[in-house]
């Protein structure tokens, strides 16, 4: 059937949150070159991204009984266009670091608003949530994978890579534009509070789990394919699309109906050990080929984590839609935040072979978790 414009539009809004997230690691590089920066220096913008996102989740809720969802949407919007420009105006670290914080408020406002937007999408046309957030997130994986081509592509042409990050803030003020406007945005503020279940934390849990191996990979399987294989570090890092391809191949899937008659708890952990094979290849191969697929399985495993976790927990908090989404966007600001950094800290004691296996680790606690989830619904 047909989706209405709302949904759509949620889906372009992911997109381009998708883009200017993982763009912002591919700007990474030219600011330490650009403002003469430290490896650690340039590490920092990663971590006020995830204090962003984090702030987000644990305020956007408030502030949407406040002024209201749609406002709320207008200021995330405002909030990333303002990132947007700090950074490419950036003379110094301190405004670099502002820009890469609001991006991080602004894309976790954003995202927490239309994970609400898709959940009742689904309600409205009687689908599978799951399949719809799916959906949603196998186009934002596009999204991600274009960010690093454009940015490469605007140096490369007309040596200016800032081009790459201002052109998705056209598409986000349009979108704005477009973007119906409900009568229950004019209500939220007086709807009563409902606690959110006690199931509802189980997959919280589980849902940072999902994150940090999810970002885990991101950040570090670079580094392990250049170690095991002697790849250099461009061509390790270009062998890390195997993961994002791994990821867009599990989502494309899923928003298909792949495994929509299984139960949720066995996706899930079917996904789980998927991640460990591919942690586990990426691990002890030497060989590039097999450590590409190892990165593919573990895209692949990872991919229905996010979605199908988001869509389980506004399933189970029907009358606490924006905080339950809300709580997911700071679970997500928390695992971006510590997991990749825990694992660079081990990596800095043992060295990051040694420290890898910790992914296989956060595949079993995952495990552990799904097996302890209440069955107050079946899952």
């Amino acid at each position: 059937m047909p989706r209405p414009r709302a949904t759509w539009i949620a889906f372009l809004y992911l997109a381009l949150w998708a883009y200017m997230l993982y763009g912002l690691g591919n700007a990474t590089p030219y600011l330490r070159a650009d403002l003469r920066l430290t490896g650690f220096e340039a590490g920092l913008h990663a971590s006020a991204l995830a204090v962003g996102v984090l702030v987000a989740g644990a305020s956007a809720d408030a502030v949407a009984r406040r002024v209201g969802p749609g406002w709320l949407m207008d200021l995330a919007v405002l909030a990333l266009a303002t990132a947007v420009a700090l950074i490419v105006v950036a003379p110094a670290l301190p405004v670099s670091l502002a820009g890469a914080f609001l991006l991080g408020l602004g894309g976790g406002t954003l995202g927490t608003q239309v994970n609400v937007e898709l959940g009742r999408a689904s309600d409205a046309a009687e689908m599978d949530s799951r399949q719809l957030m799916s959906q949603a997130n196998a186009l934002s994986m596009v999204s991600a994978a274009a960010a690093p081509l454009a940015m490469g592509l605007a140096a490369a042409i007309f040596h200016a890579w800032r081009l790459a990050l201002i052109l998705p803030i056209v598409g986000l003020v349009a979108l704005t534009l477009l973007r119906p406007r409900h009568a229950h945005e004019r209500t939220f503020a007086r709807a009563p509070r409902a606690p959110l279940p006690t199931r509802y934390w189980f997959l919280w849990i589980f849902l940072v789990i999902g994150v940090s191996i999810e970002f885990s990979f991101v950040f570090w399987g670079s580094t392990i394919v250049s170690r095991r294989t002697g790849l250099s570090a461009a061509d390790a890092t270009l062998l890390v699309s195997c993961f994002v391809a791994g990821m867009f191949a599990g989502r494309a899937a899923l928003g298909r109906g792949l495994g929509a008659e299984r139960s949720t708890r066995g996706l899930l952990a079917v996904g789980l050990c998927i991640v460990v094979l591919g942690a586990g290849l990426v691990w002890a191969s030497p060989v590039p080929a097999v450590a590409g697929v190892g990165l593919f399985l573990g895209g692949l495993g990872t991919a229905g984590m996010w979605p199908i976790g988001v869509a389980l927990a506004l399933r189970d908090s029907p009358k606490a839609h924006f905080e339950a989404s809300a709580r997911a966007t700071l679970g997500s600001g928390v695992a971006v935040l510590i997991a990749p950094s825990a694992l660079g800290l081990l990596a800095d004691e043992v060295g990051v072979v040694s420290a890898w296996p910790i992914i296989a680790l956060m595949a079993v606690a995952g495990l552990a978790v799904l097996a302890v989830t209440p069955r107050a619904q079946p899952i």
